[in-house]
């Protein structure tokens, strides 16, 4: 049985943020998909349904925070976990996203964190799905 390749999105308005992480990620086997604002980027998720979102809170159409809330309240997106990327430091981040994203992470931050949190996610999925698969 084939494995299906790994889906992210990635919701981030820096450029040379957004292209960097795509290009790691690619370079490790994912497809993905990107976005520079809020609504492009929840379009983005709509139609690709990833298995990872990566989610700036500081976007330039529309506040991070209610791309946020938009993914949580829809009902195919709210289970895709979140990875929060953000200026912000950690007492900012309003309380209901950093109790509902899987990993915050403030800039500046590495790319290999974001990366790597990205996988940590997607093995963690993995090992669930196959848990329940038997189960």
């Amino acid at each position: 049985m084939k494995k299906r390749t790994p889906r992210v999105v990635i919701i981030e308005d820096d450029e040379y943020s957004r292209e960097a992480v795509e290009h790691l990620l690619k370079a490790e086997g994912c497809e993905t998909r990107s976005a520079a604002g809020g609504v492009s980027g929840y379009c983005a998720a709509r139609r690709f349904l990833p298995d990872v979102i990566v989610l700036d809170l500081n976007l330039p159409d529309i506040d991070g925070q209610r791309v946020f809330g938009k993914i949580r309240s829809n009902r195919i997106l709210s289970r895709v976990p979140i990875i929060v990327i953000t200026g912000y430091s950690r007492d900012e981040i309003p309380a209901e996203v950093s109790s509902s994203a899987e990993f915050c992470i403030t800039k500046p931050a590495s790319f290999d964190d974001v990366i790597r949190a990205v996988f940590d996610l997607l093995r963690r999925d993995a090992t669930f799905s196959a848990i329940n698969w038997r189960l």
